[in-house]
């Protein structure tokens, strides 16, 4: 089982979060896109990846434009894995791809000096690999340039040929040139590219003019137009025979050249290919540390026992949401451990945020993120899995049933230590039937290694033995009284609170139809129908 899979990275809002981490390069967004998460066992790893993220994020924190270079060098970077994997198969690369490999070693070299300046070369395990002799081997006689082409430092042979070329392309460009100035004088004009030119039959001057010229002759002849050519006696014709004889032998050359600078590239492959690894990694490191401190994240601790403590902890979509309708955001505090925490408390009373919040903070935590919280210690989780109000449910299926399905797959790894969230535990059906198989199901995973957290509105489920039970405050009874009922969530105290064990479950539904003015004999009888020391015991189909 994956640590998370897609519709319970949906439902916490994790997708979200990763589409707000934006590193600079394809290489560091495709490794964002590949992310996996720490799993307990790699519980060193991830303390490394938490302190190296701290330290960054704090030093960005002091001043954010240090890093503005260092983005610029990192977006500059291209995926030349491809032409590296190529020449490991002997395949004969082309002059852009040692380009593209000599201009990647360039911009190594700066972002290694970048490091250093900047003083941060604490962010990989080990220093860029600068592959000095490859990147001297792309730059052979080609002084300095950043481009690249087949020098003649890399064979003699091939300089011997290009020397014969450039002498004969004098022979041919010194004989059109003196064509063209006769042409001039004649025609005001030259040979086109393709050595020849056109005049219209109406100059009859210019074309007998042209007629005389040795060095041309007619080509092409309509009513409208005469075209003439470049007439090439016979040591032209040698030249350019000749010179295209040498041509095909600087290709093959410069072909040559390629093959052997193709096979001596695949030997540093495997080191470069490293490098990418290390630049797409650093990529994603300085997004990540840019985001935590979007967000006023925070290094969550590690612990050796199976809890999790969050102090003030907030899911980042929900709060803007909130913040955006003009309501103050609550956070979340509470402390959990291995077995079943049961929430309960009123509908609109932040039940689903909660276990939202708790969801995405330990997943944003595993995937060595810092996180929106003042304080936050957990132990690593081998899996996350949520069900809750937004679930999908599978085609074909009720929302129980789907509900079932969900319920199934997680108790068959219960044994290990995972995180379940549920969202109201068999609502989807027969209140009295879903209470019973909620029971079953706590009494079950009460017992597991796994650390579950459910909701509900069954009051017999907060007396299972062993389950933790947390409710939310609820509503402030005097605020009720002064606001309308579009301002219900201004009086809805959304903290949650550890509730005692003898104390019946509370509920502010009687409160909520007081307020919004439902006839006052039927709220004081739903109360005493609601009084638990009249009807609470009889009417919970699990008690006993």
């Amino acid at each position: 089982m994956p640590f998370l899979d897609a519709e319970t990275t949906r439902q916490l809002g994790l997708d979200a979060i990763w589409a707000r981490i934006k590193p600079e390069s394809s290489l560091g967004r495709t490794r964002l896109r590949k992310i996996e998460a720490f799993r307990p066992e790699e519980w060193s790893e991830l303390e490394n990846e938490l302190d190296r993220l701290e330290h960054l994020s704090t030093l960005l924190r002091d001043d954010a434009k240090k890093a503005d270079n260092l983005r610029f060098l990192l977006g500059s970077v291209r995926d030349i894995s491809g032409s590296l994997q190529r020449s490991t198969q002997r395949v004969t690369l082309d002059d852009m791809e040692f380009y593209e490999i000599k201009k990647l070693l360039a911009i190594v070299e700066k972002i290694h000096s970048e490091l250093v300046t900047l003083g941060w070369t604490f962010c990989l395990d080990t220093p860029l690999d600068l592959c000095e002799e490859c990147r001297e081997a792309l730059g052979r006689g080609q002084g300095g340039h950043t481009s690249f082409y087949v020098a003649d430092a890399y064979d003699e042979k091939l300089a011997q040929i290009r020397t014969e070329r450039v002498r004969l392309e004098s022979v041919l460009a010194t004989f059109r040139a003196s064509v063209d100035s006769v042409l001039v004088r004649t025609a005001g004009r030259v040979l086109s590219m393709d050595g020849d030119i056109t005049v219209s039959t109406s100059d009859q001057e210019v074309i007998a003019a042209l007629d005389d010229i040795a060095e041309l002759c007619r080509k092409q002849e309509t009513a409208t137009f005469v075209t003439f050519q470049l007439r090439e006696d016979e040591r032209i014709q040698d030249v350019k025979s000749r010179l295209s004889q040498v041509r095909e032998e600087e290709e093959e050359r410069k072909q040559q050249v390629r093959i052997e600078l193709s096979a001596f590239v695949a030997t540093f492959a495997p080191r470069l290919l490293t490098t990418l690894d290390q630049l797409s990694y650093l990529d994603v490191l300085l997004a990540k540390a840019t985001f935590a401190n979007e967000i006023d994240g925070i290094r969550p601790q590690l612990s050796e026992g199976a809890r999790m403590h969050v102090v003030e902890g907030r899911h980042l979509l929900v709060e803007e949401e909130v913040r955006q309708a003009g309501h103050d955001y609550t956070s979340l505090s509470l402390e959990i451990s291995r077995g079943v925490t049961l929430i309960t408390g009123p509908n609109m009373g932040g039940k689903t945020v909660s276990l939202k919040t708790i969801g995405l903070l330990t997943a944003m935590a595993q995937y060595g993120l810092l996180v929106p919280a003042r304080f936050m210690e957990f132990q690593p989780r081998q899996f996350i899995r949520a069900h809750l109000a937004e679930a999908t449910i599978p085609k074909g299926l009720s929302a129980y049933a789907g509900e079932v399905v969900f319920l199934r797959d997680v108790i068959g790894r219960s044994d290990e230590a995972g995180l379940i969230l549920v969202d109201e535990i068999a609502h989807g059906t027969n209140p009295v039937e879903g209470a019973g198989v909620a029971r079953a199901v706590i009494e079950h995973l009460s017992q597991k290694q796994t650390m579950t957290v459910i909701t509900t509105h069954y009051p017999s489920l907060a007396r299972c033995e062993g389950v933790y039970h947390l409710r939310v405050k609820g509503l402030d009874p005097d605020c009720l009284k002064k606001v309308q009922a579009s301002s219900l969530q201004r009086c809805m105290d959304y903290r949650l609170e550890e509730a005692e064990p003898s104390k019946p479950l509370r509920s502010d539904a009687a409160a909520v139809a007081e307020a919004l003015g439902l006839d006052s004999t039927i709220v004081q009888r739903a109360k005493e129908l609601l009084a638990p020391s009249t009807t609470e015991e009889k009417r919970d189909p699990t008690n006993g």
